[in-house]
């Protein structure tokens, strides 16, 4: 699932970080959420940290407290110092839920400045949503994908991958959409890059849970399904 889920997100982050009203820059927020999505028949978990902030970082770290011999090591989202992100390596996804916990995040900024913020991460989870069709339209000349709607859904997101790269990228879409349609020339394409007729591209479908009375960057869990699909004739 690398990069795709935090690629999406580059904007929202960017966004958050540009409202808040904080004289001091060495503060930070962070965000701790479950992932699920299939694997084979099974249903698998991860987990995903996010550590916002208006003033650059220079590192992030993060402890569960479940598991404190463990230390999550945050990196750079796209290069953008004000928001880092550690995610679950595909390998390391497994079938049991994560617990409950608190995640507590250290960060260094390029100041030389400390400070320490908290996450508490519930053990709900969201069901993997059902790609209903996902196929080219040569008659419409678009990708239509629809879904079945999920019932704790807050949100969706729809990726076009090439490989690992990321080529498209939809906007948040309500919990009340199912299907969505995507041309050659639609918004959210890549600088520069045109899908190639007859090139099979993987189209990832996201759906995101928020923490009550939270948004895009307070989130509880997320997850992702995914399909192949050629484009054009």
């Amino acid at each position: 699932m690398k990069p795709s889920i935090f690629l999406s997100f580059a904007l929202i982050a960017l966004i958050f970080t540009s409202c808040l009203k904080n004289d001091n820059p060495a503060t930070g927020t962070g965000d701790a959420l479950i992932i699920a999505k299939h694997s084979g028949t099974n249903t698998v978990y991860g987990i995903t940290l996010y550590a916002y902030s208006f003033g650059t970082f220079k590192s992030v770290t993060a402890i569960n407290s479940n598991e404190i011999e463990k230390t999550y090591t945050l990196v750079s989202n796209q290069g953008y110092k004000t928001n880092f992100y550690y995610e679950t390596p595909n390998a390391e996804f497994t079938s049991t839920k994560p617990t409950g916990s608190a995640f507590n995040f250290s960060a260094v900024f390029e100041n030389g400045a400390t400070t320490e913020f908290q996450d508490i991460l519930t053990d709900k989870v969201l069901a993997v949503p059902t790609i209903g069709v996902c196929a080219y339209n040569p008659t419409k000349q678009i990708l239509e994908i629809s879904w079945t709607l999920l019932p704790d859904a807050n949100s969706y997101a729809i990726n076009i991958l090439d490989g690992p790269t990321l080529i498209f990228a939809s906007t948040e879409l309500a919990n009340t959409i199912k299907s969505y349609e995507i041309s050659a020339t639609s918004i959210g394409w890549a600088t520069g890059f045109t899908p190639l007729n007859g090139k099979s591209y993987t189209v990832k479908l996201f759906a995101f849970l928020y923490e009550p009375g939270g948004g895009v960057y307070d989130m509880q869990a997320a997850s992702v399904a995914e399909k192949t699909v050629a484009w054009g004739n």
